[in-house]
């Protein structure tokens, strides 16, 4: 077996052994949260991180199916193109849902029926284009123009959130670079196949360079901005004041303790709906 094909096995197992990782921490942390919605950051992401495991997982068949195909370009043999399909239908498509839900959820909160025309004409759509294809190429193309808007529309999202200084809880300045860089290796994705010898020539290289970009985003969602401990204390002491305007602490501490005490009050008469979308329910 050569060179290219090996490192191209370990590359992809690689990935899903990290992806997977990354996604088992965020969804314990979502599970250790005191409020859970399932559009929460951390809930979404390892949405996301597991389906695209999941996909990798078939990746490493693919590329051992394929290995003696002389042209990925159009795909002759009914199983190859079958297995594709299923393939890219898992990813971009299904890995890509969490984050465009995210998106939809952001920017046009409360507009239900926008988001229901939006969400279900970009799934139809986006499946449509999978089940036409007929090569390996045309797959990759199609991929990229799956998860281009979302990629791009999260990439101003978290700039956006960065230069305003919202969400502490994630760092918003490595998601923007995460997912600038993932897009990038979403265009020249193809080239690889080209470079190199044998079927898949370097792709190898692009499932690295892939799996930096999915773990810059990882570490994005897990650690807080530089400008957490500053916005938190701020978030507290208005949230306190929002509960009884005559009400002041100075100490930390204090304000915690209360804010623990009026979360389990609103816990008790929590009545939404668990896909609201409240960004608050990250306060340690």
């Amino acid at each position: 077996m050569e060179t290219n094909l090996i490192l191209l096995f370990i590359s992809a197992a690689v990935k899903t052994v990290i992806l997977f990782l990354i996604a088992s921490f965020l969804i314990t942390r979502w599970l250790n949260q005191k409020l859970r919605y399932f559009t929460d950051f951390p809930f979404l992401n390892a949405l996301g991180f597991y389906i695209f495991s999941l996909g990798k997982l078939l990746d490493i068949y693919l590329y051992y199916y394929f290995i003696d195909t002389p042209n990925l370009a159009t795909l002759n043999d009914p199983t190859a193109l079958l297995l594709g399909k299923i393939r890219f239908i898992l990813s971009p498509i299904l890995v890509v849902l969490p984050y465009f839900i995210l998106m939809l959820v952001i920017w046009l909160e409360n507009k239900k029926k926008i988001q229901n025309i939006l969400g279900i004409g970009w799934v139809t759509l986006s499946l449509v284009a999978v089940l036409l294809a007929k090569g390996y190429t045309q797959f990759l193309i199609f991929n990229l123009i799956i998860a281009m808007p979302v990629i791009v529309l999260s990439i101003i999202s978290f700039a956006i959130i960065h230069k305003q200084q919202k969400l502490p809880q994630i760092n918003s300045l490595l998601i923007t670079i995460g997912w600038s860089s993932y897009l990038i290796t979403q265009i020249i994705r193809p080239l690889w196949i080209s470079l190199g010898s044998g079927s898949w020539g370097l792709t190898w290289v692009g499932e690295f360079l892939e799996l930096i970009s999915m773990v810059i985003i990882g570490i994005g969602f897990i650690r807080p901005a530089s400008y957490f401990e500053k916005n938190i204390e701020e978030l507290i002491k208005k949230k306190i004041l929002e509960d009884d305007g005559s009400f002041e602490i100075d100490d930390n501490i204090a304000m915690y303790e209360y804010l623990n005490e009026i979360e389990k009050k609103r816990e008790k008469n929590e009545e939404n709906s668990k896909w609201k979308y409240d960004v608050e329910c990250y306060i340690p």
